[in-house]
């Protein structure tokens, strides 16, 4: 499969950057990121984790769009699945309730694909609720970033600076500095500031 151009480059338009911009970005030079989309030299993970971080997609989107297949990857093949630290639970209101237990060495959760450095897991705990249907399910955030643009109209795991940890879409508020938050059919909230962000990278079902 040949890498797809036109897609990177819609999504370095959307991020108003060039060819060679996104490689100084990455520390690779011109005529390596030319060979890159030419299917000519191979992308690492690291690089596609990267990348994917500054166009504000997933890794497995670089890759798959660089030709590269990264579905159903598992122990032994191309890539080792990764085990990502458990960090809380997601109730039916999509609040997120870290793991309690101060010192308490952090269960581990293989999420059986790779996905970027600092990404961490969380699960839905909703029975007998209206979201009852996500109940154990696995949701997996890329690793905290300071809020910025990218994180606009994407699903996030968000901090805000009053404490709370929300699951939900975020959308520009009407004063600066600040955000509204959307999701699961929750009303809009009053705006709030966000201390930080992690993208939603993948959704799964939990495995015995």
């Amino acid at each position: 499969m040949k890498p797809d151009v036109d897609w990177f480059r819609r999504k370095l338009e959307e991020h108003r950057l060039s060819q060679s911009g996104l490689g100084r970005m990455l520390g690779i030079d011109k005529s390596t990121m030319s060979l890159m989309l030419a299917g000519k030299r191979k992308l690492s993970l690291t690089a596609a984790a990267d990348m994917a971080r500054l166009l504000g997609v997933t890794a497995s989107d670089v890759m798959e769009h660089m030709g590269v297949r990264v579905d159903g990857i598992k122990a032994g093949g191309a890539a080792a699945p990764q085990m990502l630290p458990f960090e809380g639970w997601i109730d039916d209101t999509a609040r997120v309730q870290p793991e309690s237990g101060a010192g308490k060495r952090k269960r581990m959760v293989d999420i059986g694909v790779n996905v970027e450095p600092g990404s961490t897991a969380w699960q839905w705990r909703t029975p007998q609720t209206k979201m009852d249907i996500l109940d154990g399910w696995i949701v997996v955030s890329g690793a905290r970033r300071e809020p910025d643009d990218r994180m606009i109209g994407r699903g996030c795991v968000v901090g805000t600076k009053s404490g709370e940890i929300l699951l939900r879409t975020i959308r520009r508020g009407y004063t600066p500095g600040s955000h509204t938050l959307l999701g699961l059919g929750i009303p809009e909230s009053a705006e709030v500031e966000v201390e930080w962000y992690a993208p939603i990278l993948l959704m799964k079902p939990a495995t015995a």
